[in-house]
């Protein structure tokens, strides 16, 4: 394997791995997947100076902008929680055990 195609490979697997968070977002919230990388895209962009986009404010697409914030700026915070929402039940079930 050539270095050209490692390196290929390596920007391919983590394009995909940004595009992860906002999935599970919108499938979380109910989102269309589009908004979803809409908001990444605006979060990642450092928009700070521009007012917040009225779509991102409305409905189920409120609380998902603000897990793809948490996403963005706090990526291990993002992971935590996700593995912490299965492990929950798990570990009060070992509790009463």
């Amino acid at each position: 394997m050539s270095l050209e195609t490692l390196h290929t490979k390596a920007r391919q697997s983590l394009a995909s791995l940004r595009k992860t968070q906002p999935r599970i977002a919108a499938r979380l919230f109910r989102v269309d997947e589009a908004l979803a990388f809409e908001m990444q895209a605006w979060i990642s962009a450092g928009n700070a100076d521009t007012p917040i986009p009225s779509a991102f404010l409305l409905g189920n697409a409120a609380p998902c902008f603000a897990l793809i914030g948490i996403a963005a700026r706090k990526p291990a915070l993002f992971w935590g929680a996700l593995a912490a929402i299965p492990a929950l039940p798990v570990l009060l079930a070992l509790h009463w055990i």
